[in-house]
């Protein structure tokens, strides 16, 4: 289990970001409000995504799969981090 938590990690991070900005446009609507919820929500998720990425980066292991599941698990954790940074860019350049 702990293998597919690392593996998938950034990807689960992203789509809980993901849910909560919907979630927050569905319930709050626009404003001042759900613009301060997004931002929050996100510097929120892209803080657990510098820790999960600190901690990947500071492990060692000789086992060879130890290794292929952590490199795995930065690449997913990137493209989850790709993607927060994609879904708040309106409410950062929006009217």
């Amino acid at each position: 289990m702990r293998s597919w938590f690392i593996i998938l990690g950034g990807l689960l991070l992203w789509f809980a970001h993901f849910m909560l900005l919907y979630a927050i446009g569905e319930f709050v609507g626009a404003g001042a409000a759900a613009r301060l919820l997004v931002v929050a929500a996100t510097l929120i998720a892209l803080a657990l995504a510098a820790g999960l990425g600190w901690r990947l980066i500071r492990k060692s292991s000789s086992d060879p799969f130890d290794a292929w599941r952590d490199r795995l698990g930065l690449g997913a954790l990137g493209l989850g981090t790709i993607g927060i940074v994609w879904q708040a860019l309106p409410v950062l350049f929006g009217n």
